[in-house]
């Protein structure tokens, strides 16, 4: 731990957050867990590795968002909005791609978790759910060779 965040607080009582609230976080280490970040410059908190879809450095400002405050008071994090926000916010990522390819895309449920990663930050689950609702709002057609803006 850097020798300057010695007054970094390691747990928070209870009620100091709620679930989901957006904070300011500082990316400070990177663990076997998963990312070390410092929330408001107050506490310390952790985003568990299997939820870090993009490259992030040492010192690195962003939102963040509180995602559980656990019984022995240590912080969970994410780096994304709780679901419902995040797939929206993917919904509008996958139009302006489309948008910007021509209205076709060649990502879809059958895309390797890597890609969709790749080209939008995001876990395969929640870009199948956001190309789903897509599908339902009537915007998109989804076939065998991908994704198609509906005209």
């Amino acid at each position: 731990m850097n020798d300057n965040y010695n007054f970094l607080k390691e747990t928070v009582e209870p009620g100091v957050f709620a679930e989901w609230q957006e904070v300011d976080v500082e990316i400070d280490a990177f663990t076997n867990l998963g990312i070390k970040v410092i929330i408001n410059n107050e506490y310390i908190g952790l985003v568990y590795g299997n939820q870090v879809y993009v490259e992030y450095q040492e010192g690195q400002e962003l939102k963040g968002y509180i995602k559980l405050v656990r019984a022995d008071g240590k912080i969970d994090v994410s780096l994304h909005p709780k679901k419902s926000k995040h797939v929206t916010s993917t919904t509008r990522k996958i139009m302006e791609y489309l948008e910007i390819a021509g209205g076709k895309s060649g990502f879809n449920d059958k895309s390797s978790p890597e890609d969709i990663e790749h080209a939008f930050q995001v876990s395969k689950k929640v870009f199948k759910q956001a190309i789903g609702k897509l599908y339902k709002q009537g915007k998109i057609k989804i076939t065998d060779n991908g994704i198609e803006l509906v005209k």
